[in-house]
Formats: C-alpha cells, structure tokens, sequence
C-alpha cells in the first residue's frame, strides 16, 4: 500500500505537467486556425462575381527606371477597365524615362506624366511624389503601387475598383514576392506573406494597422480632407503606413483577396535591404496610433511558437526527472508518449494550414522551412528593434534635396 501511495505522489506531477502542456497545445491548435480564416476569405471572393467598377488613376512613383517601365507599364495601360488612368510621378530620373513616357503617351491618351518641382527641400520624396500623383490624378479613387509591381491578370483594377464602393474610404490588396532568391529572398517572401495574413485579417474584422504603397486604392477627396501625408513628414518612409492606421475604421475600409487582384513585386534579395526595411520600419512603428489591438495579436502570433516549443521541451524534462529517467511503468511512458504525439499533431496541423492558405493565395509552398521561419520571427523583431534602439534618429528624418 505504501508503494502504491508512492506511486501516485509521483505520477501526479507528470500528470500536471501534462496538462499544463495540453492547454498551450490547444491554444496553439486554435491559432492556426486563424490562417484559415484568409484562405476562406480569398476562396469566397473567388466565387464572387466582380461588381461595377469605381472610376480609378493608378500612382506609380520612378527614378531611373526606364528598363523596368518598358516591361511594366503596359500591363497596367492594358487593364480592362471603362474608366481608368495611370500617372506616373518621375523623380528627377536621368535616363531616358522622360522620352520613353512621351513616346507611350501617343498610344496611350489614359497615360499623365508628371515631374518633381526644381526645388524640392525639406520634405520625404515618398510623400511628396505621392501628393504630386494624386494632385495629378483626375478619378475619385486612386490606386498607389510601384514601378516594380504588376498585376495578376488584365482584370485586377477591375477587381479592386469593385470594392471601392460608397461609404468605403480605402481598399487593401495583397501584393505577392516574385523570383525571391537564396536565403534573404526566402526570408522576405514568407515575412512579408505571414504579416499580411495578420493585417488583412485584421482589417477586415477592425481596422487595418498598416499598408504599404504597392496595392492600396485610396479615395482622393478622403485624402484631402485628412491633408493627405501631413502627419509624419519628417520621416523618410512608412507615409502609406501612418496615413492607413490614422484613419482606417472597420466601417471605412474594405479587404480584396480576388487571387485576380494581387501585385507582384520582384523581391529584394539583398541582405542590407533587408536589414535596413526592418531598421526603417521600427522607427515607423513608433507613430503607429492605432496599434494595441493588432500588436497584441502580433506578439501572440509570433511568441506562441516559442512559448508552444518550450512548455513541450519543459514537460518532456520534468516528466523525465519526476521518474529519474526511468519509463519502466505503462504510466511513465504516457507521459512521455502524450506530449510527443501533441507536439506531432500540431506541426502537421499548423503545416497544413499554412500550406492551404499559401495555396490560395498563389504563393510557393514553405512546409520544410515553416517551422524554423515561425521561429525567427521574433528574433527578427528583437535584433531590429536593439539596432533601432542604438541607431542616431536623425538617419530616420534625413532631409531630401
């Protein structure tokens, strides 16, 4: 009787152990249904039939670009759209962009050029070729994207203008990395694809937290209303981001996820680039307003992986020096046995999640590379954020001549 006392005051801190991990199993298993929730969401719309187009000027942004323009911009005057115009904002480019985008105006009427002013101090080049687009731009609605990008089909205008609808303010798309390279490239494609997962997701539920320049259409009157890039201008970068988060509502802006309405965009596969847009971005975030709710998510998202890794590594240790490394009895093997085949259930369930939604959304598969990417995220976040700490300011707000 003894011994049998013995026993169970032994296996019963097992048996906590096991729990404890059980509960952040489960936790982690409903997360992962969350990548689903945007599968399912480009899957509907996929069904859906594309309503009536809103009138639309596209916004695109050149330096010395002219190769990339002669590949790109006839893709974009060829949309099939009843209403629609392309402004291209040239910022001071020395080559032979200026007589190539004379030359496409003769077969293109829909096409406006405009130029930086002589004397343009004092003020980011982003915002201020941005401004000039849109002041340019003669539609309600505006379409921000780059030189770099190109639509998925002659119908993504189309498909986004459909969602530009009354009482909507800005429309989110997706923008997908082409021809990522070596291990930055991968690095980009799936950072970049798992924090639009989380901001789509959350726009469509709230409001959205951030948008870049490269598929975002956003209402002209709603953007003078508001001064447009006002707010932030010291700073180089992240003008599309503060303006979104400023005033993004769950009533004013929409979500498009048509696999039709998408960007691609070459990636960047240099790794200083890399470094640099996670530096820049850093600082950015600091004049986020709106951000509790989706930091929040973020951090979950991101720290949910390390805290599913350690609790496992964590219990298989404690039931290991509960019963001093010996599993001779059917109930020390269980614990042992239970947490290893939670842990097997949820990478192959968080796998096979991730992989549907990358699917639907048209991207390559990551299932060898998921697990070690999840993890990276937050050491990712961590290594920005101490450059960032340590970085003169200034560098954030230099001035443009």
């Amino acid at each position: 009787m003894q011994q049998l006392t013995d026993f169970h005051i032994q296996l019963t801190p097992s048996l906590i152990a096991c729990l404890t991990y059980a509960c952040v199993w489960l936790i982690c298993m409903l997360r992962s249904i969350g990548y689903r929730r945007l599968r399912n969401k480009v899957q509907a719309e996929s069904a859906q039939q594309a309503g009536q187009p809103a009138s639309i000027s596209v916004i695109l942004t050149t330096q010395d670009q002219c190769s990339l323009l002669r590949e790109r911009l006839p893709l974009l005057l060829q949309q099939q759209h009843p209403d629609f115009e392309v402004v291209v904002v040239d910022m001071k480019s020395q080559d032979d962009t200026l007589q190539y985008l004379s030359d496409m105006q003769l077969s293109y009427p829909h096409l406006r050029v405009c130029s930086f002013p002589p004397q343009s101090k004092d003020i980011s080049a982003e915002r201020l070729a941005l401004t000039l687009g849109v002041r340019a731009a003669s539609k309600e609605w505006v379409l921000f994207t780059n030189v770099s990008c190109q639509p998925a089909s002659r119908k993504t205008l189309w498909l986004l203008s459909s969602r530009c609808t009354e009482g909507k303010q800005m429309v989110l798309g997706y923008t997908r990395y082409a021809n990522p390279k070596g291990w930055t490239g991968l690095r980009y494609r799936f950072f970049r694809t798992w924090q639009q997962m989380l901001n789509l997701t959350h726009a469509s539920r709230y409001h959205a937290y951030r948008a870049s320049a490269t598929n975002l259409c956003y209402r002209r009157s709603f953007f003078y209303e508001h001064k447009g890039f006002a707010d932030g201008t010291p700073l180089q970068n992240g003008a599309t981001d503060i303006m979104v988060n400023r005033y993004s509502t769950a009533q004013n802006t929409a979500v498009c996820l048509h696999p039709d309405s998408f960007m691609f965009q070459d990636c960047p596969n240099e790794a200083h680039l890399w470094n640099h847009d996670r530096l820049f971005f850093m600082e950015t975030r600091r004049h986020l307003p709106h951000h509790i709710g989706y930091r929040l998510r973020y951090a979950g998202a991101s720290l949910l992986t390390w805290i599913h890794s350690l609790s496992f590594l964590a219990t298989l240790a404690a039931v290991l020096l509960l019963n001093h490394f010996q599993l001779r009895s059917l109930s020390s093997q269980s614990a042992v046995a239970i947490p290893c085949v939670l842990w097997l259930v949820h990478a192959c369930w968080r796998t096979r999640c991730f992989h549907l939604t990358l699917r639907a959304l048209g991207e390559e598969s990551m299932n060898l590379s998921l697990p070690l990417l999840l993890h990276l995220v937050a050491k990712w976040d961590l290594t920005a954020w101490l450059r960032h700490r340590h970085t003169n300011k200034n560098l954030f707000r230099k001035k443009f001549v």
